[in-house]
């Protein structure tokens, strides 16, 4: 993925008429100014701190209060200003409704400035945007005042004689108050390629839908990948999620009355969601995306599942339903992938899996990938939020496990090895730049002055990273799979609760062969959330014949959980794509261990949101709702601040942990 196109970039100022222009720049003045005070207060506020003498404090108190004074003027003078905009704001609309205008984007905008480079993606390819080249097809726009986007997302804008209208935004998009506009006439032309064939109406008609959940999907044309050029829809199959209830005991929070209770209770785990199987000559595991079907694909041999079973059973057990209720016979309908219904986001809108065949075919639909596992993996670092929930952990054990940081810290200015990797000069790095190519090749240019810049830069960058508790550490990033034997024993077997491969605190990662325990841990980590689990890939005696049957099922380097553990409540993860850190590091394990003794998972209710109509006023306020919805910085800020106090009340800490997935959800 490093094929890119650039498109513009603006912000919601960009589509100001004249008056609403004016009387912008002057609060942008004012709020220049303001900055310019704020700075003036911070400096007096330093002075004072160091005054020693009464007669200095006093001058300096003095001019404290002037210039605070006069901040809280400006502050004045700004909201003054800002309501006469939104006055202007609500009498340019009436004037446009009267008038059957709407507002059109200020060509000056169009500049270098305001242009930003995206990845390709399924949406730029359908839509047959060259490669870096400038297109106007797509425009990006920021929001600052919800009077402009509401406009812009009701009616529409115009820029050269062609009307642009909102096509999607993205979670991340969601994040920074960003928007995607199309033009009008692109989106009638693809709009059929990008949906599947599924229109707006045919969502209605089935009572609506979830708008945001709406945006999100329809933006997966818009996430970077590359097109799986021979992927053949013909050979898929779509089939009914694999849960099963695990009893464990779970601190049970009520998101009504935020009492907690430690119970024992069957917790529903969806083992395979967002997950689905692939034949391995299809390659590696994978992350999905087509129209409105997204998640990991996991390489895993069901072909050779169904023969051996049905050999061993003496009866055939390749007959399976799909989520419409039609049966499919896997070997005959030589079926290569098997997607779960938690990967298809709009299942219920169509009448069968054989409808959307036909209009992926139809309107030469694409499949995209993006995120392959890698043949090599690069050493990770752990965090400062993984590590501040380790309370007990001692000055000795934090210097043992600081060491590989300290070390490279110290060799980067004469270990020539050291040298090399900071600089991204290893195996693991298949897109090396030409400077790391040029240095693979002939090492001796370390010794360019240059080189030897970036070097000092680097080191500064490790200690700032090691303070804030970046620490190089025995660990990989390696995709989160489920026991995919068991989800065979259940979808062939008609297993209600299958036995699986790995028993309750097992996993199994093969890249870590020579470690028998390891720490499997994920961002955010906000609750006491190390799962320590024991690795059956680990070599030895009594367990070769168990690893060798479980090499002939688990065949990549995910790191496969047990159906009946709640790992995945402890981390908090799906397994549509979702990383864990994966520590190898003995120490950090022991203390790890030492540490979640008593711990136990978090469960509550997640709450969804009702369906509602799609249209231009039920997306703004699916949109303006998200926008404003709550900071999940601030709450892992909270977090990190009780968790460095001296008084740590774990109870507020599962409250706010609660608090932080429902608005992250």
């Amino acid at each position: 993925m490093n094929k890119q196109i650039h498109i513009y970039s603006v912000d919601t100022s960009a589509f100001y008429n004249e008056n609403e222009m004016k009387i912008h720049n002057r609060l942008n003045k004012y709020y220049l100014f303001r900055k310019t005070l704020n700075k003036k207060l911070n400096k007096i506020n330093q002075k004072i701190d160091k005054c020693k003498g009464e007669d200095s404090k006093i001058q300096y108190d003095v001019l404290y209060k002037m210039t605070d004074h006069s901040f809280k003027n400006i502050n004045k003078k700004i909201k003054t200003i800002k309501d006469t905009l939104y006055v202007e704001f609500k009498e340019t609309r009436q004037l446009n409704h009267t008038n059957n205008n709407i507002r059109r984007l200020n060509q000056e905008y169009l500049n270098m400035r305001n242009v930003i480079s995206v990845f390709e993606s399924t949406l730029t390819r359908v839509m047959q945007v060259p490669i870096d080249t400038l297109t106007e097809d797509l425009i990006i726009v920021q929001t600052y005042f919800f009077e402009i986007i509401e406009d812009l997302i009701l009616d529409g804008f115009m820029l050269k004689g062609e009307k642009y209208t909102c096509l999607t935004a993205s979670a991340g998009q969601i994040r920074t108050k960003k928007t995607v506009f199309i033009k009008e006439s692109q989106l009638q032309k693809y709009y059929n390629t990008l949906s599947c064939g599924l229109t707006i109406e045919r969502i209605n008609e089935c009572g609506g839908v979830n708008i945001n959940k709406y945006l999100a999907y329809l933006a997966l044309n818009n996430s970077a990948t590359d097109e799986w050029k021979d992927f053949d829809i013909t050979k898929t199959i779509v089939v009914d999620d694999f849960e099963t209830n695990v009893k464990e005991t779970v601190d049970l929070i009520d998101d009504e009355t935020y009492t907690i209770e430690r119970v024992i209770k069957d917790v529903p785990i969806p083992h395979m969601d967002g997950c689905g199987i692939m034949l391995p000559k299809l390659g590696r595991n994978r992350m999905f995306r087509s129209p409105w079907v997204k998640g990991l694909l996991i390489s895993s041999p069901f072909n050779k599942f169904i023969r051996e079973k049905s050999k061993e059973l003496g009866k055939y057990c390749g007959i399976v339903k799909d989520i419409y209720g039609k049966e499919h016979d896997i070997l005959k309908e030589k079926i290569e992938i098997i997607f779960t219904k938690s990967q298809f986001k709009m299942w219920k809108y169509y009448k069968s899996w054989e409808e959307y065949i036909d209009n992926f075919i139809k309107y030469n639909c694409q499949a995209g990938t993006c995120n392959e596992e890698e043949d090599k993996f690069q050493k990770a670092k752990i965090n400062y939020q993984m590590l501040q929930t380790l309370t007990d952990i001692t000055d000795t054990e934090l210097q043992e496990i600081s060491k590989k940081t300290i070390n490279k810290i110290k060799n980067i200015s004469n270990d020539k090895n050291t040298m090399l990797k900071v600089l991204g000069v290893t195996s693991a790095n298949r897109n090396k730049n030409y400077l790391q190519q040029s240095l693979e090749i002939y090492p001796e240019l370390l010794n360019d002055t240059y080189n030897k810049e970036i070097l000092k830069n680097v080191k500064k960058s490790l200690v700032k990273e090691g303070r804030a508790g970046k620490l190089d550490i025995d660990a990989i990033y390696t995709f989160l799979a489920p026991d995919t034997y068991a989800f065979c024993e259940w979808l062939f077997l008609h297993e209600e609760n299958p036995k699986g491969l790995l028993q309750n605190g097992e996993v199994w990662c093969s890249f870590y062969d020579n470690k028998p325990e390891l720490d499997c841990l994920r961002s955010p980590h906000l609750y006491r959330e190390h799962a320590v689990r024991k690795n059956v890939a680990y070599k030895s005696e009594e367990n070769e014949d168990r690893i060798k049957e479980m090499k002939r099922w688990f065949n990549t380097k995910a790191i496969y959980t047990s159906t009946h553990d709640i790992i995945s409540k402890i981390l908090m993860f799906d397994v549509d794509g979702d990383k864990s850190l994966v520590c190898a590091e003995p120490l950090l394990v022991e203390v790890a261990k030492r540490n979640m003794k008593g711990i136990v998972p978090l469960y509550y209710n997640m709450r969804k949101a009702e369906p509602t109509i799609i249209n231009s006023q039920s997306i703004y306020n699916g949109l303006k709702s998200a926008y404003t919805g709550g900071n999940i910085g601030e709450i892992s800020n909270n977090i990190s601040k009780i968790w460095n106090s001296d008084n740590i009340n774990l109870d507020v800490i599962k409250l706010l942990c609660m608090e932080n997935n429902f608005t992250i959800d």
